[in-house]
């Protein structure tokens, strides 16, 4: 019967029992007693009002109110390739403005900071007077060392430190206690772990729901307080920058400081996007960011009453799913517009309803579908800071992969002359987005089905420009789909053309994305190669000339071709001791024989791969892959027991892998 205010008071602990119904951990003393108590809550991946434990407690116990977004000036890294990013930039510009006008019918604003987090609140805090800073944990193993840093900082300047946990369902102590340590290395463990566990605990109430107006900010400060910090993105985003600045690149400038609009939101033109207009194609704005957003497609999604109730059945392929809908909420989840703890409890809900009310069954666990996979990845990388790489990652095989540069940008920029690869990569330029089938099959494609590159490669393109791309997931996809962890053995060859046809069956997609094969028959959208001359030149589409001919002249060549590599590469990864090692895994490769990829053929123009050189055989190609240490190295920060675990779980999967079948045209 307590108020919400009652037990938002109740869960400030440090309790990390998977029963307690608890968001919230307290480092220092409570906000009770005397003094006027000054709160400075840091927005990260938490951009909501909603399911927002540290922002509720700061709000309800401070007399005022700084709620603060720092703008990492570290992101100028993508200034080189910023049309590539755009869409990532406007969703979060999308983000910032939809929080700042939710604060401001609070009564309150958001304030951005241009900084890196240690530089801007070792003066912040102290400018500002603050007694307590609030913030949602960061899951991954940068973030955990990042927030670990600010809490220090922030005990040594005296500062109450507010931390909740809404970034995933379930605390990963509490689920790595529940295992007792062990780490469930694949995802039927992690199933039969949350069955244990129980399900997660409720999101708290929305600040929207518990306060007409929120404490004010503190009044604006005088020049003399303080001498002044201000970084602005004019001095990381411009190198015609004049002003004054030191050496790790603050700029001296008390006045700016002072200055309440020198935290006004970015805008787009700050950020580069609206500039050089020759240099990159403006990409369609389809997926808007923000929690008013995210919770209308919620809200839509939730109707969609007949998909909960036969979730699990097998799908149906229809090209209009492959399209950006607006119930898609991969995007609103990883940038924290939407609690995953809101749509969990939702789902629950609407469930019930459909079978039977609250006494019906609790709802089978593959109703959360990729909610719970989410889950599975971030638990599984949250003790690997190497989870991003071959090298040092206790979880990921020693495959010695190609790096051919020329070949990968052929992929990259959809030239490969497959159409269905080539449409999935300009979804992935123009929109920021694609279906989980479809990037199934360009990882695929690019490293054990035809190309055999390096995963780490694709990984880092994917994170620049999939909006919705989180660390855990996108590199748990990128290793998953390339046969280097543990979540699922391939030993089979792997066709696009199958997978386009069942996905794509009448070819809309591939006409979509790639207008230029419009006209082309449907018997041959997905092979236009095989399209005869006079086929061709009806639909206005000659392959080589308006159209790339195929990079590899027989598909199902190289498919196999990789396929008996990496079957090959599996077998010498066990030695007579049982360990995996690099040294082996290269010696296999090298007896597999040469790349048939040494022959593929160079597509037309753009001109940045005209004058792409042939491919050296797989046992000369140059990658900092093939000379990767043995798994599980020493120095990776994780227990010795679950070192031993990824051992003796490579060992389960490569048998596994040895005995799966030669040829698979399933999708992925």
């Amino acid at each position: 019967s307590a108020t919400p205010m009652e037990r938002m008071q109740n869960c400030i602990t440090d309790s990390n029992s998977p029963n307690d119904d608890h968001w919230m951990t307290l480092d220092g003393p409570a906000m009770s007693g005397g003094g006027v108590k000054h709160a400075v809550h840091w927005f990260r991946r938490d951009l909501r009002l909603h399911d927002n434990a540290s922002l509720l407690a700061a709000a309800r116990q401070a007399d005022s109110l700084r709620c603060v977004f720092l703008l990492d000036c570290q992101l100028e890294r993508h200034q080189q390739h910023r049309y590539l990013a755009a869409n990532k930039w406007r969703f979060l510009v999308d983000c910032l403005r939809d929080l700042d006008e939710s604060l401001r019918r609070l009564g309150s604003r958001l304030f951005v900071v241009r900084g890196q987090p240690l530089e801007a609140f070792r003066r912040l805090l102290p400018l500002w007077g603050a007694s307590h800073l609030s913030f949602e944990e960061d899951c991954t193993p940068l973030g955990r060392d990042r927030d670990s840093a600010v809490t220090k900082l922030a005990h040594e300047l005296g500062v109450t430190v507010l931390r909740g946990c809404s970034q995933t369902l379930y605390s990963q102590q509490v689920l790595m206690q529940a295992s007792g340590g062990e780490l469930p290395l694949t995802f039927a463990k992690f199933h039969r772990l949350l069955l244990t566990v129980g399900p997660p605990p409720a999101p708290c109430p929305s600040l929207q729901d518990e306060a007409a107006t929120l404490p004010p900010p503190p009044p604006p400060l005088t020049p003399q307080l303080h001498p002044g910090f201000h970084r602005g993105l004019s001095n990381s985003f411009s190198n015609n920058n004049k002003t004054s600045s030191s050496s790790n690149g603050n700029t001296c400038n008390a006045a700016s400081f002072i200055d309440e609009d020198a935290f006004n939101l970015p805008t787009l033109g700050e950020l580069g996007l609206d500039q050089d207009e020759a240099n990159y194609q403006p990409t369609p704005v389809l997926i808007r960011g923000g929690e008013t957003e995210a919770l209308a497609r919620l809200t839509r999604h939730m109707e969609r009453r007949s998909w909960v109730a036969t979730y699990g059945d097998k799908p149906r392929y229809q090209s209009q799913l492959l399209m950006p809908s607006g119930t898609c909420l991969s995007s609103h989840l990883a940038f924290g517009c939407l609690s995953p703890k809101l749509v969990y409890a939702q789902l629950t809900d609407l469930y019930r309803k459909i079978k039977g009310g609250s006494s019906a069954q609790p709802p089978p666990l593959h109703i959360y579908g990729e909610l719970l996979w989410r889950e599975y990845l971030y638990l599984t990388a949250h003790a690997n800071p190497n989870f991003d790489r071959l090298e040092g990652n206790p979880m990921c095989l020693p495959i010695p992969w190609c790096r051919d540069q020329a070949a990968f940008g052929v992929w990259s920029n959809a030239r490969t002359g497959v159409p269905w690869i080539d449409a999935i990569m300009t979804q992935i330029r123009l929109e920021g987005w694609a279906h989980p089938y479809c990037r199934y099959s360009a990882v695929a494609f690019l490293t054990r089905g035809h190309l055999f590159q390096n995963w780490e490669d694709g990984a880092k393109l994917f994170e620049q420009l999939l909006i919705d791309a989180e660390w855990p997931t996108n590199n748990g996809l990128w290793l998953w789909m390339s046969g280097s962890a543990f979540f699922q053995a391939f030993g089979c060859a792997y066709s696009p053309v199958v997978a386009g046809r069942k996905l794509d069956p009448q070819g809309d997609y591939i006409r979509h994305y790639l207008p230029q094969l419009a006209r082309l028959p449907t018997r041959y959208l997905h092979e236009p190669w095989l399209a005869p001359p006079a086929v061709q030149e009806a639909a206005g589409c000659i392959i080589g000339r308006h159209y790339p001919a195929p990079m590899l002249p027989d598909l199902d060549e190289a498919a196999e071709s990789c396929a008996s590599r990496l079957r090959a590469v599996y077998a010498a990864l066990l030695t007579q001791s049982g360990t995996p090692t690099a040294a082996s895994a290269a010696a296999a490769a090298t007896a597999a024989g040469g790349s048939t990829l040494a022959s593929m053929q160079p597509p037309p123009p753009p001109p940045p791969l005209t004058s792409r050189p042939s491919r050296p055989p797989f046992s000369q190609a140059s990658s900092s892959s093939s000379t990767s240490s043995a798994l599980a190295p020493p120095h990776l920060t994780m227990a010795t027991g679950v070192q031993q675990q990824h051992q003796q779980h490579a060992e389960d999967f490569v048998l596994d892998m040895l005995a799966s079948p030669t040829i698979d045209d399933s999708m992925a």
